[in-house]
């Protein structure tokens, strides 16, 4: 370490405070527009989504960070780190939090929290043995390294230099996994498609059945309890690290049917439907009702389900069977009735065969991308071990940070640290070291459901009018145009969109046009054989009127003229130039000012839904060309939120 840096405490230098959690009682607290922050959301990046959102009412009694402030998980899995650089942010109390400094760069600190020196440190003041858990006394301790803060912006500036060529590679090599993953479903595909699927899945097995439907009592040891989180759907296995105990006793009451035996097929059902696991192994555990069991018949290949249960096949019945909104779920007898091939078994043998030897290259060929992402992210330690130890700049751009104006030893900004902490002691005694930060965020303004209703119902009348495109109209194509209308023509329709499987949705929402809608008599929904559509009702010129009375000349002539942009596009044409722009209009607001198709192509594709996959990918590469021709001209600005995953139901 150089002779003008300082090795400190944290808690030396800054204010530190653990979260908490307003009372769930009380449903005023939550609702409102600061994000309420978990680990969950806290991976090593910006924080820019939550699954929760603390109200007005809650403020007051959740722990408020402001802007730039560091968070560090405490409880659990140690050491994650994020910094909210946008909005404050509330915080649960797995978490302690990290009070900017005005003599400390932001990032300087959050990128220091993620060396692992420090993340060592963490694990070794841990003084639980069930569940990591540092408090704040203990996490005050932490020594971090203090350079001259012009130092500091120099060593921030280095290392996001040094990250945005790594995270370009990353990018690349996750590309080619879901390549890979293509190619899976490919090989999968084939294998099966030359036979009829004439049986029932539940003529092929002795039972099907689900998890307990009673939460379980849990216990400090005993039997592993799996729940759709601890399924890894990269590689279908089950995480046992993270799961939760049950007593044996419990375990020991369950049909015989919800104890997994070895050569049982396991298949999620809820959420993150279609995700098969192959028991191959002997071990005791219990799983939730939002998983499915499927015990073959002793004539029925185990891993010949398993590689079939992958297929798009499959995977297409069971999201034409999933009901549901927010969290899709896919029925048990929906389930058992799957339609299936049923080869001999010597034929199901060579089957898997045929599968394994092609997706053994496959294999390799992953691990190969493995080993380079490990690579990467040992090249990740490696910039900021070298940072924090004082060896990242060159001695030329060392001379350049002492030039500048503000440029002081550590040890003299160390005394300007310590008299900003006592001032802010002072200040935020009665308040409990809480530093009350002005909303960063506007308020989210409450808009008519019926302004939705009014564009729909334009969308009605168009295709009304031109009944060679009457079968295109449904209520998915809709609401990709209301995405639009909303965020590129920046027209507020209160919709709160995430990512869903069909594109940028905000289904319950729409739920409340449609009912708001058929109860005005502006226009009602009609179910087709695949999806639903709209009927025209009496009152749609009045729903019509109503949208357009608070509209400039200009915007009613760009809505026309996005409406007239799609009348010719069927649902999937509609749903990839949606998803393009929100993922296009998530990496502005994420801090990429140019992404490349590459980069869109990936988060509207790999980063959004499973079913994004069935898409060929030249469609998304076709959409984004389209999409910047002057006569279209639909590239996002960053406007509006992140849509993002939406919020997991409890």
């Amino acid at each position: 370490m150089r002779e003008d840096w300082i090795e400190i405490k944290i808690g030396d230098i800054f204010t530190t405070v653990t979260g908490n959690t307003p009372s769930k009682k009380n449903p005023e607290n939550y609702g409102g527009i600061i994000p309420f922050v978990k680990p969950p959301d806290i991976l090593n990046s910006i924080i820019k989504s939550s699954e929760e959102f603390i109200s007005d009412v809650g403020k007051s009694k959740a722990r408020i960070l402001p802007v730039n402030s560091v968070l560090v998980t405490c409880i659990g899995n140690l050491g994650r780190v994020g910094i909210n650089t946008k909005s404050e942010v509330a915080y649960n109390q797995q978490i302690n939090a990290i009070y900017p400094s005005l003599y400390i760069h932001p990032i300087y600190i959050y990128y220091q929290a993620q060396n692992l020196s420090f993340r060592a440190q963490l694990e070794k003041l841990s003084t639980s043995t069930t569940v990591a858990l540092v408090n704040k006394s203990n996490f005050d301790t932490i020594k971090v390294k203090l350079a001259p803060l012009s130092e500091q912006r120099a060593i921030v500036k280095k290392i996001e230099q040094l990250f945005s060529s790594l995270d370009a590679s990353i990018t690349y090599l996750k590309k080619a996994q879901g390549q890979l993953k293509i190619y899976r479903q490919a090989v999968l595909k084939k294998a099966f498609e030359s036979y009829e699927f004439n049986k029932k899945l539940k003529e092929i097995s002795i039972c099907i059945s689900d998890g307990d439907h009673q939460p379980p009592p849990k216990s400090e040891i005993g039997i592993p309890f799996i729940t759709i989180s601890n399924v890894d759907k990269s590689n279908n296995k089950i995480d046992f690290q993270n799961t939760f105990k049950v007593k044996s006793d419990y375990f020991s009451n369950l049909k015989e049917n919800r104890r997994p035996l070895k050569g049982d097929v396991l298949y999620t059902v809820t959420g993150s439907f279609g995700i098969p696991i192959l028991i191959d192994y002997e071990k005791d555990f219990c799983f939730q009702r939002h998983i499915g069991l499927i015990r073959p018949l002793i004539t029925t290949n185990s891993k010949w389900l398993f590689y079939l249960l992958q297929t798009p096949q499959i995977y297409s019945q069971a999201s034409a069977s999933a009901t549901g909104t927010a969290q899709k779920t896919v029925s048990l007898n929906s389930l058992r009735n799957f339609n299936v091939p049923c080869p001999f078994f010597e034929e199901q043998h060579q089957i898997v065969k045929e599968i394994e030897s092609r997706l053994s290259v496959c294999d390799a060929v992953e691990e190969q991308i493995k080993t380079s992402l490990d690579k990467a992210e040992a090249l990740r330690q490696s910039i900021l071990k070298k940072a924090f130890a004082g060896a990242l700049l060159t001695q030329t751009e060392l001379e350049a940070c002492r030039k500048e104006p503000d440029y002081e030893p550590a040890s003299v900004l160390l005394e300007k640290i310590k008299s900003e902490k006592q001032t802010g002691k002072k200040n935020t005694k009665k308040e409990k070291a809480i530093i009350p930060a002005k909303p960063a965020v506007a308020a989210i303004e409450k808009i008519s459901a019926d302004i939705q209703a009014g564009l729909i119902a334009k969308v009605i009348r168009l295709h009304e009018d031109n009944p060679q495109h009457h079968t295109l109209l449904t209520h998915i194509k809709c609401e990709k145009l209301s995405h639009l209308v909303e965020y590129h023509l920046q027209i507020p329709l209160g919709r709160q969109p995430v990512k869903d499987a069909a594109g940028p949705d905000d289904y319950p929402r729409l739920k409340k046009v449609e009912h708001r809608a058929k109860m005005a008599g502006y226009f009602s929904v009609q179910k087709n054989k695949i999806g639903h559509t709209y009927v025209s009702g009496k009152g749609i010129e009045k729903a019509i009127t109503q949208f357009e009375k608070n509209l400039s000349e200009e915007q009613k002539q760009r809505v026309d003229q996005l409406l007239h942009l799609f009348l010719t596009f069927d649902l999937e044409q509609a749903e990839i130039v949606a998803t393009i722009y929100a993922a296009w209009n998530n990496l502005l607001i994420l801090g990429k000012k140019r992404p490349t198709d590459e980069e869109i192509v990936q988060e509207a594709r790999y980063n959004w839904s499973d079913r994004k996959l069935g898409l060929e990918e030249h469609r998304f590469y076709k959409a984004i060309e389209w999409m910047q021709k002057d006569t279209v001209n639909l590239i996002p600005t960053g406007y509006g939120t992140l849509v993002d995953f939406p919020k997991k139901k409890k």
